[in-house]
């Protein structure tokens, strides 16, 4: 008979858990308990081996360097250049990297302020260890870091149109995208070979940049024939231009450049038009600007002059690089977008002849790139001084609307010399 539970003879009965032994296990437990410790001891001993292996793999990444003004007066250019680099760097990775390893883009703010953009250079050369570095479009910026690009001896890819930057004989500079010279070198080489000029009458804008494009327009058309015959200055003040227009009209030039910011250009434009010019005229890529037509008027029909603009945007129905920055952004390109694709596209390029990956070996593999055509046209850096890009659509105004006449116009290659 069982004892009642509480009587003197009962004992209480014990929880193993309060107790702590646990109930003996049987043999089939005991195998359990065995196999389960073998697992978990294989499970570690695999993570400890597979860490060093996946650190590796992450060191393989290409890394690669961009310095660009994120926020600041220069935020809009610096974003463009971001957005371009990032669908690139996305597309290559998409489609496996290069030889099966992928780009990581590190990126750098300088808020438009030099003294960032040298540190930012310099962390991206030593601290990241980057392959390659993309500049800020702003010419500052490029102009101060060029010096420890060639002491790093680090590629600096340079989204900047400045023409100064690549005439400084550093040779780890490679820009990307168009510049002063090809303008002037498209529009002199269609003026010269397709439209016949003999005599041409070149105004240009007294300051800067019209001076600048007057020395360029100058060059190339004495490479291609004779020197312009009528060469004249004008004030950006000047209202009127009757004086100058009479002037250069007299000469009875076979066509006429004019070298201006949007907003005086069409002045001069609507002016040669009343005095009853209406041959071609060609200008800057500045003419694509909304305020040209809105001065200029009706007279801006037969305008023509070298678009990059439209090389990010050269047909109607997009190219592949707008129609999938429009995809992803919401927007299209603008030239600044097209530069920081074409660099990230252009060390993709180099990088696939390569065995060992080092700057150097990346360096002499980007000089040697030939006839690529990417976002902004055709790139080819054999023989030349750093400036890669070889063509520009031809653009003008048609009854006041852009109309592309060539696509990818490469110039007469006398033009492009230094």
């Amino acid at each position: 008979m069982r004892p009642e539970e509480g009587s003197p003879g009962s004992a209480p009965e014990s929880s193993p858990s309060l107790r702590g032994d646990w109930p003996t296990p049987g043999r089939a437990g005991c195998r359990l308990a065995e196999a389960l410790l073998r697992s978990l001891f294989l499970v570690l001993l695999l993570g400890i081996f597979l860490l060093p292996a996946r650190a590796s793999a992450a060191e393989k990444a290409i890394r690669v360097g961009l310095f660009a003004p994120l926020r600041g007066s220069g935020e809009e250019l610096g974003q463009q250049v971001l957005q371009g680099a990032t669908l690139a760097v996305e597309r290559v990775n998409r489609q496996g990297g290069v030889k099966g390893t992928k780009i990581e883009l590190i990126v750098r703010d300088d808020a438009s302020d030099v003294r960032r953009s040298l540190q930012s250079m310099r962390d991206l050369a030593d601290k990241e260890r980057c392959l390659a570095v993309i500049a800020s479009p702003q010419g500052p910026a490029v102009l101060a870091t060029m010096a420890i690009a060639n002491e790093k001896q680090v590629p600096l890819l340079v989204p900047c149109p400045l023409q100064d930057i690549t005439r400084r004989g550093n040779r780890w500079v490679f820009r990307v995208g168009p510049y002063p010279q090809l303008e002037a070198a498209c529009v002199a080489s269609f003026a010269v070979q397709e439209l016949g000029w003999r005599r041409v009458a070149l105004l240009y804008q007294k300051d800067e940049s019209g001076k600048e494009g007057m020395k360029l327009l100058s060059q190339a058309f004495r490479r291609l024939g004779p020197p312009p015959a009528v060469t004249e200055p004008f004030d950006p003040a000047d209202t009127d231009f009757t004086i100058l227009v009479s002037k250069v009209l007299k000469r009875q030039p076979d066509g006429v450049a004019v070298w201006a910011s949007p907003r005086e250009a069409g002045r001069l434009v609507r002016r040669l038009r009343e005095w009853g010019y209406r041959g071609v005229i060609v200008g800057p890529s500045e003419l694509s600007d909304p305020q040209f037509l809105e001065v200029a008027g009706e007279a801006s029909h037969n305008t023509v002059f070298a678009s990059p603009l439209f090389s990010a945007n050269r047909v109607p129905e997009g190219t592949p690089f707008s129609q999938a920055f429009h995809a992803r952004y919401g927007s299209e390109p603008q030239p600044a977008a097209a530069s920081g694709y074409d660099a990230i596209m252009l060390m993709a390029e180099a990088l696939r002849g390569l065995t060992f990956r080092d700057r150097k070996s990346l360096r002499d593999s980007l000089a040697k790139i030939d006839n690529c055509e990417l976002a902004h046209g055709i790139y080819s850096f054999l023989s030349s001084t750093g400036d890669g890009l070889k063509s520009l659509p031809l653009v003008t105004y048609l009854h006041h609307r852009l109309v592309l006449m060539r696509d990818l116009y490469r110039p007469d290659p006398r033009t492009l010399r230094p």
